[in-house]
Formats: C-alpha cells, sequence, structure tokens
C-alpha cells in the first residue's frame, strides 16, 4: 500500500521501512493513550450508547 502512495518518489525499500515505523508508532501511540487495551476501549463505548438519550 505505502509502495503504491510513494511509487517513483521512494525507493521501494525506504517505503516499506517508512510502513514499518508508521505501524510501530502508531502501536506506541495506542499503548499510552489506551493502556487498558481495546476491552477498555469497548466498555467505555458501551456505557457512552446506554446513557446516549439520556444525558443526566
Amino acid at each position: 500500500m505505502v509502495q503504491d502512495i510513494f511509487a517513483g518518489i521512494l525507493p521501494p525499500s525506504i517505503a516499506s521501512n517508512l510502513q514499518l515505523i508508521v505501524f510501530g508508532g502508531l502501536i506506541i501511540f495506542f499503548l499510552i493513550v489506551e493502556p487498558h487495551g481495546l476491552a477498555r476501549l469497548w466498555q467505555i463505548t458501551k456505557e457512552k450508547l446506554r446513557l446516549w438519550p439520556f444525558p443526566h
């Protein structure tokens, strides 16, 4: 995917490494922002949806 976007601009090896760097950065960002993982995010979403029409 990244290779297709940057075709002709970057060599394929750099584009491949850039893809790994971005993916690793997203994993680190997600672990910092939400250390309890997807289970906690899902729990928060369910709680908000239960209370959605009635905010009080």
